[in-house]
């Protein structure tokens, strides 16, 4: 089979939200019906750079897409997918080595991606094509429940703010979403430190809060402590609200946050994998 590699930006939104749509139909995490709207929030929220990204032509027509977004000298793939008319072809393959090739010949150090470990036969090809784990993401959930009293207070910071402070844990180690570069493009997020730590949450007023970042405020060492109990004031300042951490924090983070503020697993795991890349 013959593949052309097209710049995304030589695709219309409504047509790239079509071939979304159908790559992800009926897909492990559920399904995503994109429009041009919807798919614009979407590379709005996932950073994703247009002017890197690349759609997969075939004699059928498009039939895949890797979504690009770079930060620094580090690239990430957002999001790839191919419609399941072009699957067992080596059309996913041939996108990401194109993509690969691309990456190295900007002179970046890595590419970086998530995948659902519930997908396996997309883990496997990320791992036969050289990408190696670097951490499992686990997902959690909190329906309201008490929450022991702590003596940290709460000040409420805007996100630029919240964007531009030092923290221990940092993108490429932490997926991008939970890291400062994704901080600053949270919708209707609320940003909160006590003295040595900060939590970014979505809005508070509706039924379910997603828990967007959780840093120590600090250049030495990760404090654990710190963050839990800034995590656990949240929780009783909007003690009413379910929480939910989606599969983007790294396991440490169950066992010395979630799990101890009644946090319980969700299904749902990724694996953060990373490909170095040598110079061209």
């Amino acid at each position: 089979m013959t593949f052309e590699i097209i710049p995304a930006h030589h695709v219309v939104f409504a047509e790239q939200a079509d071939i979304f749509t159908r790559a992800f139909a009926g897909y492990v995490a559920g399904s995503f019906a994109m429009d041009a709207e919807t798919l614009a929030r979407f590379v709005f929220h996932q950073g994703i750079d247009i002017c890197h990204s690349r759609f997969l032509r075939t004699a059928q027509g498009l039939v895949g897409f890797g979504y690009i977004n770079r930060t620094g000298n580090v690239s990430r793939l957002a999001a790839m997918g191919v419609v399941p008319e072009a699957r067992r072809e080596g059309s996913a393959r041939q996108l990401l080595l194109h993509l690969l090739e691309e990456t190295r010949a900007r002179g970046d150090q890595a590419m970086i991606l998530e995948v659902i470990e519930q997908n396996p036969a997309a883990h496997e090809l990320y791992r036969r094509e050289g990408f190696r784990e670097i951490a499992r993401l686990l997902s959690w959930r909190r329906k309201p429940a008490p929450v022991p009293d702590s003596p940290e207070t709460l000040e409420e910071i805007s996100l630029t703010t919240a964007s531009q402070l030092p923290a221990t844990l940092e993108f490429p180690g932490l997926p991008w979403q939970i890291s400062r570069h994704a901080v600053a493009k949270v919708a209707s997020g609320r940003a909160f430190r006590t003295r040595n730590a900060l939590v970014v949450i979505g809005d508070p007023e509706i039924e379910f809060v997603r828990v967007h970042a959780l840093s120590t405020l600090s250049s030495d060492a990760t404090d654990w402590p710190a963050m839990r109990a800034a995590l656990a004031a949240i929780l009783r300042r909007y003690p009413d609200r379910e929480f939910f951490a989606p599969a983007l924090f790294p396991s440490i983070f169950g066992e010395k946050i979630f799990q101890p503020l009644g946090f319980a697993g969700d299904p749902l795991t990724q694996a953060l994998m990373r490909y170095d890349l040598e110079k061209p």
